[in-house]
């Protein structure tokens, strides 16, 4: 079941670029030099334009004792976000580096394992056990995706049923934020091709994110049906 796509007659253009520039090399002593943004002001900005808090919206409206696959998890900005909400995630990533990150900002956190785990995996490797996570979230990144269909094969193995997965591409035009449109992929497409790897249910709306779409991706299932059919 394909929703059809939601596009707002104006679009928000956010710019994702950092506040202020390069100072360069000041010869003068007498000058004023500027201070680089600060790493709160660079996460504000980040927050206006991804606007963490809505996507988490869309996802649930109590995420506690709820386990997120956080895929291509990247620095983990949505990871502790989805954690500061009451999940349970568990990070994937594909460099042992960005694992680290991670890691480290558990261990400032004081973080356990029920709360956060942290896998690097290789790549196409979604990095789940079977029925291991309640849903799976993918930012920027299913274009990316080499070989989707072992991909998602495997990811969807992952979670339990009906298999929510919640996806944030950029939207299909030219901007100056964001990849180069060779890069991005028309939401209809997104829609039929996630359809055509076992989803039933694709839902996409452009109108949440500035600049992006947001699918929301399940497997169809009857609310008041027999829970002992669910998944067969």
């Amino acid at each position: 079941m394909r929703h059809p796509l939601f596009l707002p007659i104006t679009l928000l253009i956010v710019s994702c670029s950092s506040p202020g520039g390069d100072p360069g090399t000041n010869t003068d002593p007498g000058s004023t030099v500027t201070a680089p943004p600060s790493s709160a002001n660079t996460a504000d900005d980040r927050d206006r334009t991804m606007k963490p808090e809505v996507l988490i919206g869309m996802m649930s409206d109590d995420l506690t004792g709820v386990t997120v696959a956080d895929l291509f998890a990247g620095d983990g900005y949505f990871t502790f976000k989805l954690i500061a909400a009451g999940a349970n995630v568990i990070a994937i990533v594909n460099d042992e580096a960005e694992a680290e990150g991670i890691n480290a900002r558990k261990r400032e956190l004081g973080l356990g394992d029920d709360r956060l785990k942290v896998r690097a995996v290789p790549v196409g490797d979604p990095g789940l056990a079977p029925e291991e996570a309640d849903m799976a979230l993918i930012v920027h990144h299913f274009t990316l995706i080499k070989d989707r269909t072992n991909y998602f094969k495997l990811m969807r193995n992952g979670l339990r049923f009906p298999r929510p997965l919640f996806m944030v591409e950029w939207q299909y035009r030219e901007m100056q934020q964001g990849p180069p449109l060779s890069q991005r992929l028309p939401s209809e497409k997104i829609m039929d091709m996630v359809g055509a790897m076992g989803y039933s249910d694709v839902g996409a709306h452009s109108d949440k994110i500035p600049d992006h779409v947001v699918f929301a991706i399940n497997d169809y299932y009857d609310p008041y049906g027999d829970p002992a059919t669910e998944g067969q």
